[in-house]
């Protein structure tokens, strides 16, 4: 079952009826939900690259990488890609880098042509897992028995060469990455599986580790069995999944201090943060949830996706689409949901007009077109006019929207008489979901 809830139902539902006596006002509903069986035997990590529009899902078991479009559709499956875990996208997305744990190496694939270019050695017995761009160097969480360590690929060399690099501390395991290109020399690691969690920031500008600050989650909050994390997009905190506590906790990656959290149900496994802010949570037993940047509550939309995968949340660049996996957990196969418009604003758009006009006076229309945020300067409306004349309709024209109050109005002055339907159309943009709304008006003699 899957579920999508607007949290602005309610407020555009007060609208409508305010208006019971003139024309209706409409929040038109986003683009459906979809979701597709991916042919993966399992699932570790999912990117999405805005340039070429294009899904990547890593199959560890099954030695491949998945690739969609943004409809889901299997593109490609690239195999011989053994042990395929994280995934990074390079700045321009142009390669695709591909950790492979059985392989000892980094795979680097063209996505333009979706298939492998060069593959980087890590070292005997590494086991490369995880993998984040920071400093202008790939960096890679690797496992070495029963230890882990951070490693490092310069990749814009003409001869990349995987250095592993001292951390400072001794992980248990392959430490998780996470950066934000707000701070691109910041490199965040964080241990998975474990009680209680720690937390590491380091700078990475000079090539190596340096430690800023380090913390295990004992207390306020006491944080256990790290599942994901990310940092937000102005690069000021990290949000956390976790089994415990049963919130995203929120903390300042300046000294890893408690910054708020974000509302969950049970076991909180996965987090993204799309490039303008709006953060993305997901829990094993929750709804996804999204958030508007600097808000923590209410969530601004619900998707019910069940068995969440952890880490099996990704934004698409243009931070309207939401890619989540689910399966596995009931013995399906990964499965991949396309969850358009996740990012964007309801937008309510009413007409106003009397009931009824003499036939020959002015009639004038006013109209209101409203958002949660402000719409862009220059936002327009389209109205078309249906009468006895022009059955399917005839323009009327473009119209402004007034930045401050969202108002609109236009003039005319019919010919005949009988039933004119106004239809105004708001066709939508970037950050805010189209509109329509009609009047109907009785013009007499």
């Amino acid at each position: 079952m899957r579920m999508h809830k607007g949290t602005s139902v309610a407020v555009t539902a007060a609208l409508i009826g305010s208006l019971a006596l003139f024309g209706a006002g409409t929040a038109t509903a986003g683009a459906e939900e979809t979701s597709v069986a991916l042919p993966s035997a399992s699932f570790r990590d999912i990117v999405v690259d805005g340039v070429h529009d294009r899904v990547f899902v890593s199959d560890p078991d099954g030695g491949s990488v998945v690739v969609t479009d943004y409809e889901g559709t299997v593109v490609q499956r690239i195999t011989a890609e053994e042990g395929a875990a994280g995934l990074v996208l390079s700045a321009d997305s142009s390669s695709l880098y591909v950790a492979l744990s059985t392989a000892d190496a980094i795979a680097e694939i063209d996505t333009a042509t979706l298939t492998e270019t060069n593959r980087y050695p890590t070292g005997a017995d590494t086991s490369p897992q995880t993998l984040a761009m920071a400093g202008g160097k790939l960096w890679f969480g690797y496992a070495v028995g029963s230890s882990g360590g951070i490693g490092s690929l310069d990749v814009a060399s003409p001869a990349p060469v995987a250095t592993l690099v001292p951390s400072g501390r001794y992980w248990y395991y392959a430490p998780s990455l996470a950066s934000s290109p707000a701070d691109p020399d910041v490199l965040v690691a964080g241990e998975e599986g474990v009680s209680p969690a720690t937390l590491a920031v380091y700078g990475t500008a000079d090539g190596g580790l340096q430690k800023r600050t380090e913390r295990l989650f004992t207390s306020s909050p006491s944080i256990s069995y790290l599942n994901d994390f990310a940092v937000t997009a102005d690069g000021q905190n990290i949000v956390v999944a976790a089994n415990n506590p049963y919130d995203h906790q929120i903390v300042r990656l300046s000294d890893l201090s408690s910054n708020g959290s974000y509302s969950s149900w049970q076991f909180p496994n996965a987090v993204a943060v799309a490039a303008d802010g709006t953060v993305a949570t997901g829990a094993t037993d929750d709804f996804v949830k999204t958030y508007r940047p600097g808000s923590t509550w209410p969530a601004f939309r619900e998707y019910a996706v069940n068995d969440l995968q952890r880490d099996g949340l990704a934004w698409a660049p243009d931070e309207n689409r939401l890619f989540a996996i689910t399966g596995l957990s009931y013995g399906s196969a990964p499965t991949l949901h396309v969850l358009p418009d996740a990012g964007k604003l309801d937008t309510t758009l009413s007409l106003e007009a009397p009931a009824t006009s003499r036939k020959g006076k002015d009639l004038t229309v006013t109209g209101r077109l409203s958002a949660a945020e402000p719409l862009p300067a220059g936002t327009t409306v389209e109205v078309t006019r249906t009468d006895a004349e022009h059955p399917t309709g005839t323009p009327v024209g473009t119209f402004p929207v007034a930045a401050v109050t969202g108002e609109f109005t236009f003039t005319e002055s019919p010919r005949d008489t009988g039933d004119i339907t106004y239809t105004a159309t708001y066709a939508g943009d970037g950050g805010h979901l189209p509109a329509t709304a009609q009047a109907t008006v009785t013009i007499t003699k």
